[in-house]
C-alpha cells in the first residue's frame, strides 16, 4: 500500500515519461512490499509527481546542473525487510532515471527515502488501518501475517497521554 511522492524540477519529464512513470511506480512498490497486484491493491497505491521550479531546488547550495529527484515511499511497518527496501530503492531509482532520459553529470541524482509508518498511524477515508488489518484485507499469506503481528506486538508505539 505504498504512497509515492517524487519532487522534481519543472521540465524534467515530458508527458509520455510522466505517464509511463506513474503507471509503473505502484506495481513496482507493491511487488517489493510482497502485495499481490490486483485492482484492489492498485486502488490504494498512489503516486504523486510534485513539480517545482528549477530555481527552487539546489545541490550543494548551487543551481542545478542536472535534474535531481527526491522520492519518498511511505509504507506500513511490517511489510518490508532490508532486502525488499534495497530492491525497492534500486527499482524506483531506475524508473526515475529512465523517465528522466538524460545522462546526468555523474553526481548523485536520486534520493529515495523509505518511510515506514508505525502500525495504527495510517488511515484511509477516516479509518485507521493497522498493519495486521491491512495485511489480512489484502489476503497476505496467514503465516506472514502472524510474523507481522508478532513484530508489531514486540515493538509497540510509544503512547504518552496528555494527562
Amino acid at each position: 500500500m505504498p504512497l509515492v511522492e517524487i519532487i522534481h524540477p519543472a521540465g524534467a519529464f515530458d508527458a509520455e515519461a510522466k505517464k509511463k512513470l506513474l503507471a509503473s511506480l505502484s506495481s513496482a512498490c507493491l511487488r517489493w512490499e510482497g502485495i499481490e497486484i490486483t485492482d484492489s491493491s492498485q486502488s490504494i497505491a498512489w503516486a504523486y509527481l510534485d513539480e517545482r521550479p528549477a530555481d527552487t531546488i539546489s545541490a550543494g547550495g548551487r543551481p542545478l546542473r542536472q535534474n535531481v529527484y527526491k522520492v519518498t515511499v511511505s509504507v506500513m511497518v511490517g511489510f518490508m525487510d532490508y532486502e525488499r527496501i534495497e530492491g525497492m530503492i534500486r527499482e524506483v531509482t531506475d524508473l526515475v532515471l529512465e523517465a528522466d532520459g538524460t545522462d546526468g553529470t555523474g553526481d548523485a541524482r536520486v534520493f529515495v527515502i523509505i518511510n515506514e509508518v508505525p502500525s495504527g498511524t495510517w488511515g484511509v477515508d477516516g479509518k485507521v488501518w493497522p498493519t495486521v488489518f491491512t495485511a489480512e484485507a489484502l489476503n497476505i499469506d496467514p503465516e506472514r501475517v502472524k510474523r507481522m503481528a508478532a513484530a508489531v506486538e514486540s515493538r509497540p508505539r510509544l503512547d504518552v497521554t496528555l494527562a
